[in-house]
């Protein structure tokens, strides 16, 4: 029964540890995978919207910790969106498969640069710029490292558990 109340905090502090160093480690031209983006999708297709957009509010607000002041709260508002969105896919329409649950990953990558990019006020021409240029490369990185990290995750346990 403890286990319930430990894991998601314990895989949040492992993605955590992950991004700050594993992911430093692999990264290829400046570009690497995003731990706590995968984290939340996986909270939200595992348990739904509501507990996805929470973990999404404590993993945005602690990556807003360290952003500039003038952004404050850019982070946390595009987490919870990301974590509501995903959830409610996963729950309202469709069950999926590793594949598309890879998708989902990668769409949710771009949702969340998206909305992180209009709540910091970057112009239209720059946005477009960072997505070719960043967004993309790091969705597609995240894509495989999540698709690793969903196939020994979701093995043998394909089916939701949403509160």
């Amino acid at each position: 029964m403890i286990w319930l109340w430990i894991r998601f905090p314990l895989l949040f502090l492992v993605a955590v540890v992950m991004q700050t160093t594993v992911s430093k480690w692999i990264r290829i031209f400046d570009i690497g995978p995003d731990f706590i983006i995968i984290f939340i999708v996986l909270i939200a297709l595992r348990r739904g919207p509501v507990v996805g957009a929470l973990w999404g509010f404590f993993a945005g607000f602690a990556l807003d910790v360290y952003a500039p002041v003038e952004w404050l709260g850019a982070h946390t508002i595009s987490m919870v969106v990301l974590g509501f969105a995903v959830g409610q896919l996963e729950e309202r329409f469709l069950t999926l498969n590793l594949g598309m649950k890879i998708g989902v990953l990668g769409l949710g990558f771009f949702i969340c640069d998206i909305v992180y990019y209009l709540a910091v006020g970057f112009e239209r021409g720059i946005v477009f710029n960072l997505l070719l240029t960043q967004t993309l490369p790091e969705s597609l990185y995240t894509m495989v490292c999540g698709g690793v990290a969903f196939k020994f995750l979701f093995e043998g346990n394909l089916k939701n558990k949403h509160v």
